[in-house]
């Protein structure tokens, strides 16, 4: 439901679905999304300082590996992961700017 959400620009709490565990009680397409992320590489631009996100090559053969059953959902977590983390990295880095 929450992905419907935000797929659809509703404003999703990710902090309501575990405050206490750290994770444990996330459902597993959510763990495994973190776990694929987390693999793959950071793609930056060297010369202005722009984090473009993820490099998604080879995420089917991650997945493979991990013995992921549901990719498309997986992927569609990864996805939205990748587009909030690089959403605040370059918001930080455009801050940091700023104020030099």
């Amino acid at each position: 439901m929450m992905i419907q959400m935000e797929e659809n620009d509703m404003e999703v709490d990710w902090s309501a679905l575990d405050k206490e565990d750290e994770g444990e009680n996330w459902p597993i397409l959510f763990q495994q999304g973190f776990q694929v992320w987390g693999y793959l590489t950071d793609n930056w631009d060297g010369m202005n300082g722009v984090y473009f996100g993820k490099q998604m090559a080879g995420i089917q053969d991650i997945m493979n590996i991990l013995g992921i059953v549901e990719q498309r959902e997986v992927l569609k977590i990864v996805k939205i992961i990748d587009d909030k983390y690089s959403k605040v990295v370059n918001k930080k880095n455009k801050d940091a700017h700023r104020k030099k």
